[in-house]
């Protein structure tokens, strides 16, 4: 096998759950056990099996439902016009498949997610219908569920069908767009965007795979000028077109003007080109916030005209929170060039959980496992870093519960490699503010705690308890441990242990709009390592961003 210890896990892990899916009964532990030394044997694995036995089986075992979808039944369409279709071939949707595959993911919930798919697909229009159409959907998924390979596996299937021009608008924050293109480079495009390393990822590790086109990388976002020197028209294209874009006024216009100017034919519009396109967090900035009777906001008139502009489009908004988008009145403010607004008028569609999801259900409403098991109620922050504080706030000290949580995190950290997850990522977010200036301030505190605490790790992780609990660092994570982990089946002198490795691979981003800091896990992957890392922000941690190991 491969040198990468991360790789090598996630190849023997993926084996493991291929066997386990093509049982024909339900397999038992110690059957699995059994098959995961030989295979261990094998391929030369020398790392513990036990967490890889226990993702294996959790993998198999983790159900997806079909969700539900509420359906305008007075307008004409036929949901079952992908299943008639007999031209389809699912050249993208099984190789997005085949992707998810080598990612572990198990066969049933690929299933689940591939019909899901086909479903929402369904609710579109058919792209080889005649004339001019229009259709707006929404769909609504759990916080941190799978939205995003939802619409990926929506995407593929739509492009097997005919749709040529696809258009993902990932959020207004560049960190969230920059990941965006990175899925979509593995999942779609099966080639890197990174400028000058166009080497294959993804679904493109197969060497017959026709890459669709892209006009934006995971450093740039869409611009008009690098497009138009390009030559590039959209009927140049066999393959489907895809950009990943934020939701900016000024990418907005851009592409609005390079739409219109290179590909726009009679009466100003683009009538031979299906186009698709996906509003991800579409509550957030695509909404109408004027009153009715003046013109829209630039964001939300922008996305209006684009969609204006091809005589066949679709389009999709993604959210955890569409309370702003079943209001939007759909007979709001339109003219001939804006056009209708977002109104899902013609479905709307609940995804449902994967049945591993750990979510509000588990934290609030869950008997077995409810607020008082996992919630910490906080009622020391006022005198830090009050609740209602403004730009420039200067805080004088973070609040003893923050401090809390850093050393919890740092023992269950130690703990979870203590069970064989070293080559997992683990993260803890920290979004008390939203205002960048304090989050830096955060940010600075953090730093100084922790290079204390490593200081401390380091002169007394091998030193008995009786030298060791004097120090104060030291004593806060014991103490963390007895209060909060009594029950788990590791031993204080194990985690104190393993304490200092900890500190090789635990780093601090800032995530916000003036932040350069990007919190690759990819990188840390190619490097064989599992990431420890400290996320602070505010609306960039909001909205979509995926915090891996949470």
């Amino acid at each position: 096998m491969k040198s990468n210890p991360v790789a090598d896990e996630k190849q023997f892990v993926n084996l493991l759950i291929s066997w386990i899916s093509r049982q024909t009964g339900t397999p038992t532990r110690n059957g699995v056990e059994e098959t995961a030394q030989k295979l261990a044997d094998i391929y030369e694995f020398k790392t513990n099996l036990e967490p890889v036995i226990t993702e294996a089986l959790t993998a198999v075992d983790t159900q997806m439902g079909a969700g539900i979808s509420l359906v305008d039944v007075e307008t004409p369409h036929d949901d079952k016009w992908v299943s008639k279709r007999e031209d389809i071939h699912s050249i993208y949707s099984n190789a997005y498949e085949d992707y998810l595959k080598g990612e572990g993911w198990a066969p049933p919930v690929i299933q689940s997610l591939s019909d899901v798919s086909a479903r929402i697909l369904g609710h579109l229009q058919d792209p080889n219908n005649e004339g001019d159409w229009d259709r707006r959907g929404l769909v609504i998924g759990h916080v941190q569920s799978g939205k995003t390979a939802n619409y990926m596996g929506v995407i593929a299937k739509a492009a097997d069908a005919g749709y040529k021009f696809i258009i993902i608008i990932a959020g207004i924050h560049n960190n969230l767009r920059k990941q965006t293109q990175e899925r979509v480079d593995e999942g779609f495009v099966g080639r890197s965007s990174e400028p000058g390393n166009h080497t294959n990822v993804g679904v493109g590790a197969n060497k017959d795979y026709p890459h669709p086109a892209t006009l934006t990388n995971i450093h740039q976002d869409f611009n008009k000028n690098t497009a138009a020197q390009s030559g590039w028209q959209i009927n140049d294209f066999t393959k489907p077109i895809i950009l990943v874009i934020k939701k900016n006024v000024r990418t907005l216009d851009s592409l609005y003007n390079w739409l219109r100017d290179m590909n726009a034919q009679g009466h100003g519009r683009i009538s031979d080109v299906p186009m698709l396109m996906i509003d991800d967090e579409a509550d957030h900035a695509s909404i109408n916030t004027n009153r009715e009777d003046i013109d829209p906001t630039r964001t939300n008139a922008m996305i209006r005209k684009i969609l204006r502009l091809f005589a066949k489009s679709c389009y999709v908004g993604y959210t955890a929170t569409p309370f702003a988008n079943i209001f939007i009145n759909p007979e709001s403010y339109g003219d001939e060039e804006v056009h209708k607004e977002l109104f899902p008028r013609d479905f709307i569609y609940c995804l449902d959980p994967p049945s591993t999801y750990f979510g509000p259900e588990r934290v609030f409403v869950d008997e077995d496992d409810g607020a008082d098991a996992i919630l910490e109620p906080i009622t020391d922050c006022e005198n830090y870093l009050p609740q209602a504080h403004k730009n420039y706030y200067e805080i004088p000290d973070l609040p003893p519960s923050l401090y809390r949580a850093i050393d919890q995190f740092i023992v269950a950290r130690a703990i979870r490699n203590l069970r064989g997850h070293v080559n997992k990522h683990c993260s803890m977010m920290i979004n008390v503010s939203r205002f960048v200036v304090v989050q830096q301030s955060v940010r600075n505190l953090i730093s100084v705690y922790l290079k204390k605490m490593r200081e401390a790790v380091k002169a007394n992780y091998k030193m008995p308890d009786a030298v060791a609990d004097h120090n104060e660092y030291m004593r806060a994570l014991k103490e963390r441990f007895s209060g909060d982990y009594k029950s788990c089946s590791a031993d204080w002198r194990d985690v104190k242990k393993e304490l200092f490795a900890i500190f090789d691979h635990l780093h601090i981003y800032t995530i916000n709009s003036r932040s350069d800091e990007v919190l690759n896990y990819k990188k840390y992957e190619q490097e064989g390592y599992g990431l420890t890392a400290i996320a602070i922000g505010g609306l960039s941690l909001s909205r979509g961003l995926t915090i891996e190991g949470l």
